[in-house]
């Protein structure tokens, strides 16, 4: 008998591939060492022959099938249950005959839940195929420049850059269309051409957001004219007359959606064939060479093997940050692009800009600081999807489809972002994230700043630096390092935070008072000095430090990452390494100035860098 317990193993468990190896080598073997063995693959179905080694490639790529599997006894691959003489014919005829009435009815089932949506998916695939027929047409007939696709994408790009009105645009068109031979195929108005571009998924959703950032009109909220908590018009109201202009918004989010832009880029053979990159390309020599070869990546594999299983599935990072649009430096205005950043590419493609995919556009003037999470609301709500339910796609590599699914690994931004996005304060006592209300913080008089001392308790407990007293603070160093918190503690600390968006300020005390009832104190809002109570205030003191719960949360995987925020190269090494440069060579934006030797002077240290009077002048000696 063969060995059939391997088949119900993941298909990532290295047991799994020994099984179907031993399986090939002992039908190989039983069948007189053949070079084509039947293939019991979910897609072969015992019909296909193939060598041995591919045979081993499809069982642990695409499974075995289903009806198969559950048969004990696989008659394709010499193997017959016990029995006498003439009866094992007939024995066999009735097991095929079985066999293949389970799998008929299990076939029958499966079709009956998918045979709606294959056809769905067939119409969608000659509707794509027809569209992008008719894009590629060329111009006129006689054109090699341009197809009527290259010929709109390459004028609406000289709109949007030159900022042409609709109207030069729609006169340019239609004289353009003159000009050009009589058969040619250029559209004559703009809502033509948008029309167009917007049947291939290009287009955008505008989300109607409250000017205060409390919410966006969408959902629940889609029919109402006016902010349910901040009451605030929905609408623009002209400054003149005060009259409401019904139908203009006051803000609005512009979301590109992400499930047909993913799943249309399957439809390029040579790029489904990149997105598979990741599945063979790990390094083996142990250096971290591509997000594929990080911690965070096998961490997840581990805990999600059916996910890993498929090669197909997406690890996505998240990059956001403020800049200003209208490039004037008196204009205090601040739009918060939202970026996805696709890690199954291989490195020379991951970072190209045509493969970064713009998902949402916060308008400004204002950053949209702890409320981004609003605007964050459709992005998560397809990433959950996606990870929860998955998408079907059609692949051009491999001629078939898929449930796609993706996952969202980590975000990467600035400091303050970082604080935004994770919902965590950056700044004064409290201004490391994973310290939090361990942080040890000093407030410098002079300089009228927070700075983070006493690192060296992270350094192991008999280091030498831990006792220079004159080397760093004045003072030993006998702490320990904080541990830090997982994604599943910071979870259960924050379960039942109550998110208060909106820039519409709370006071100070109402402030203080939700966090006390948050964390669990008395129904007025006031928690207890007395000992009895110590825990209860060390609560309270962890919370203080969060501004909310993190919408990211949401995802069913967040809590389970190792890293979930990084800050971006360029703030860590570039900007920190000039001010290191600056100090040090006293020039640049140097921190080396007056304030800062007055305040080493009041910490008692550097007593040779303390300013010296002489008179009514003031002298810094320079620095060794």
């Amino acid at each position: 008998m063969v060995d059939k317990d391997w088949v119900h193993l993941c298909r990532v468990d290295p047991a799994y591939e020994r099984g179907a190896a031993n399986f090939v080598r002992t039908v190989a073997a039983a069948m007189g060492d053949v070079d084509m063995i039947v293939c019991p693959c979910i897609d072969c179905r015992n019909i296909d022959r193939h060598s041995a080694s591919v045979v081993v490639d499809h069982l642990v790529t695409r499974g075995m099938d289903e009806p198969y599997k559950m048969r004990s006894d696989w008659y394709h691959h010499g193997e017959l249950n016990p029995v006498v003489g003439g009866e094992s014919n007939q024995n066999q005829w009735n097991d095929e005959i079985v066999g293949l009435y389970e799998a008929a009815e299990y076939l029958d089932k499966e079709f009956a839940s998918k045979v709606e949506i294959a056809e769905g998916l067939d119409k969608e695939e000659d509707e794509f195929l027809a569209k992008l027929a008719d894009a590629e047409t060329p111009l006129y007939p006689s054109c090699l420049n341009h197809s009527k696709l290259s010929a709109i994408v390459t004028l609406f790009r000289l709109k949007t850059k030159n900022g042409w009105s609709n109207k030069s645009f729609n006169e340019l068109l239609e004289t353009l269309s003159e000009m050009l031979p009589a058969d040619n195929v250029l559209h004559t108005s703009l809502y033509e051409v948008k029309k167009f571009l917007k049947s291939f998924d290009m287009g955008y959703e505008k989300i109607h957001a409250c000017v205060n950032d409390c919410c966006l009109f969408r959902k629940n909220y889609k029919k109402l004219d006016s902010c349910p908590k901040c009451s605030a018009s929905r609408w623009k109201t002209n400054l003149h007359t005060g009259e409401i202009k019904k139908g203009v918004p006051q803000k609005v989010l512009r979301y590109f959606p992400i499930i047909p832009r993913l799943k249309r880029m399957f439809r390029s053979e040579e790029m489904a064939k990149d997105l598979r990159w990741h599945f063979s390309n790990k390094s083996s020599d142990g250096k971290l060479r591509h997000p594929v070869d990080s911690v965070t990546w096998d961490q997840m594999n581990a805990k999600y093997p059916s996910f890993a299983a498929e090669e197909r599935n997406l690890r996505l990072g998240l990059s956001t940050d403020g800049f200003n649009p209208f490039i004037m430096k008196n204009t205090r205005y601040s739009c918060w692009p939202v970026l996805l950043v696709n890690y199954n590419l291989p490195p020379d493609l991951c970072m190209k800009k045509e493969n970064i995919m713009l998902t949402l556009l916060i308008p400004g003037p204002q950053q949209p600081g702890n409320n981004i999470d609003v605007y964050l609301e459709p992005l998560i709500e397809d990433l959950c999807h996606l990870w929860d339910n998955g998408e079907l796609t059609y692949d051009a590599f491999s001629k078939s489809t898929f449930t796609l699914k993706a996952i969202l690994l980590w975000t990467i931004s600035d400091f303050p972002a970082y604080g935004n996005l994770a919902g965590c304060k950056v700044k004064g006592k409290m201004g490391c994230p994973l310290c939090g209300k361990n942080t040890d913080s000093m407030w410098l008089k002079f300089s009228r700043k927070h700075v983070y001392m006493c690192h060296r308790k992270r350094l192991p407990p008999t280091h030498h630096f831990r006792m220079k007293k004159s080397w760093f603070d004045g003072k030993a160093e006998n702490g320990r390092k904080r541990r830090i918190l997982s994604g599943q503690e910071i979870y259960q600390n924050l379960k039942n935070f109550k998110n208060n968006f909106g820039t519409l300020k709370q006071s100070a005390s109402k402030r203080k008072r939700t966090v006390c009832v948050e964390a669990g104190s008395d129904s007025d809002g006031e928690s207890s000095e007395s000992e009895e109570d110590e825990e209860d205030q060390v609560d309270e003191e962890e919370l203080s430090r969060w501004k909310k719960r993190s919408i990211f949360f949401k995802l069913a995987y967040w809590q389970d990452l190792p890293v979930r925020h990084n800050l971006d190269v360029m703030h860590v090494e570039r900007n920190v390494a000039a001010s290191i440069i600056s100090t040090l060579l006293h020039c640049g934006k140097s921190k080396d100035g007056l304030n800062a030797r007055k305040d080493l002077e009041v910490l008692g240290i550097r007593k040779d860098l303390h300013p010296k009077t002489k008179g009514k002048r003031t002298y810094l000696t320079a620095a060794s």
